[in-house]
């Protein structure tokens, strides 16, 4: 992972997302577009062009955003810790300019994350536009790998994932978008769930995101398939035939697959979350998927919860599965 796009409104979750972005950039070394889209009327003078007026606005945003991005990076230096230590070996302290404290009793060490973060590489990028558009434009330029966007959270799947911005992109980017809750700080990736019908399972590029996260942060992976009593036989076939498949795209790293049979799966999945504690929930929006089921309006109301995890969506098969996922929410079938 090399680039990592973050929109942003300047809003309260906006920022919280971009802080989750640099914790993100740090751990795989990646960069950060932080993208700003803007759309108002323009008057101007006659004798100037278009594209000069709507370039020289750009331009001033962006010495706005970046203005920004220094009072966060200012921010990453108000918390920090200093390490009192009584075990460290003369010589190891001077090699390692460790400083004394005045009675000699500790060594003391100086937490260097804070400083890390703050040098990693944020490049601000303004343009005019409608949101949606110019970011899936963004995505292409900057050859973006994570597109990291900021939701409302608070409670339900719905209040987290169907702001209409993000929904629109998770449909139609052809990359992997982590939607963050505006409640949720970033504290590592222990567990993740990753929740899915196995008997429609993705391609090995999408295998391929979901492994980064999970090597990169030495997560536990544990896969969940549900399924109905009255489950027809070709799907059984299908979802035990999928065994060989995560076996050969997850041939690296160690997973649980887990089977519950469920009428409820938003019940399923929430309460599943729940037991593993899990830091991230990893879904694939395509047709009658697992994403489709949470979506529904009609179960909503039953996932609201204390605090969500951040939702990572990964790219559909194709496009026509995520056009249908907006246009049929209530129509639902596993």
């Amino acid at each position: 992972m090399r680039t990592i796009l973050v929109p942003t409104d300047y809003s309260q979750n906006a920022h919280n997302a971009l802080l989750y972005a640099i914790e993100l950039a740090k751990a795989t070394g990646s960069g950060i577009v932080l993208f700003h889209a803007f759309y108002q009327p323009l008057s101007y003078p006659y004798h100037m062009n278009f594209t000069t007026v709507v370039h020289e606005l750009e331009r001033e945003k962006a010495k706005k955003l970046e203005a920004n991005v220094h009072e966060v990076r200012e921010s990453l230096f108000a918390d920090f810790s200093l390490r009192f230590l009584t075990t460290v070996p003369a010589a190891t302290a001077e090699d390692n300019d460790i400083h004394k404290t005045k009675s000699g009793y500790h060594a003391v060490s100086i937490d260097l994350e804070p400083a890390e973060k703050a040098r990693l590489s944020i490049k601000c990028v303004c343009k005019y536009g409608f949101g949606f558009d110019e970011i899936l434009k963004a995505v292409d330029v900057h050859q973006a790998d994570l597109v990291v966007m900021g939701t409302r959270g608070g409670g339900g799947l719905q209040r987290a994932l169907l702001g209409r911005t993000t929904t629109a992109v998770i449909r139609d980017v052809q990359v992997p978008v982590l939607a963050v809750p505006g409640n949720v700080k970033f504290d590592g990736l222990k567990s993740i769930v990753f929740a899915s019908d196995l008997s429609k399972l993705p391609t090995a590029q999408v295998f391929d995101s979901l492994r980064v996260f999970v090597k990169f942060f030495r997560s536990k992976l544990q896969v969940l398939h549900l399924y109905k009593k009255d489950m027809r036989q070709d799907q059984q076939e299908n979802a035990l035939a999928a065994l060989y498949t995560l076996d050969k795209h997850l041939h690296d790293i160690d997973y649980e697959v887990v089977f519950q049979q469920r009428n409820d799966p938003a019940e399923a999945i929430q309460d599943f979350v729940r037991e593993k504690e899990a830091d991230l929930l990893v879904l694939i929006p395509q047709k009658h998927s697992f994403l489709e089921t949470l979506l529904n309006k009609s179960i909503t109301q039953r996932l609201m919860v204390n605090a969500f995890v951040p939702i990572l969506a990964l790219p559909a098969v194709n496009t026509q599965s995520n056009n249908i996922l907006l246009e049929n929410l209530t129509e639902v079938q596993l």
